[in-house]
């Protein structure tokens, strides 16, 4: 069973094996990737939230040291 995938077109259960879901011709190779891709840009999306943060603090940082200079 752990060589077994799940169609996303058809919810079929076929080998990974397959380059094609052999009910439906679905694409087993693209769904891969697109899920590769998804994967990649959670990433990203992540990473950005990350550098958002750090600039917001530095920006707070900066906005209150302005401040205690008047």
């Amino acid at each position: 069973m752990k060589n077994d995938c799940v169609c996303s077109s058809c919810g079929r259960t076929m080998e990974r094996v397959f380059l094609y879901c052999p009910w439906c011709g679905t694409s087993a190779h693209e769904e891969s990737v697109n899920f590769q891709e998804e994967n990649e840009t959670d990433a990203q999306i992540k990473e950005m939230e990350e550098q958002l943060n750090k600039l917001e603090k530095e920006l707070d940082i900066l906005v209150l040291s302005t401040e205690m200079h008047k």
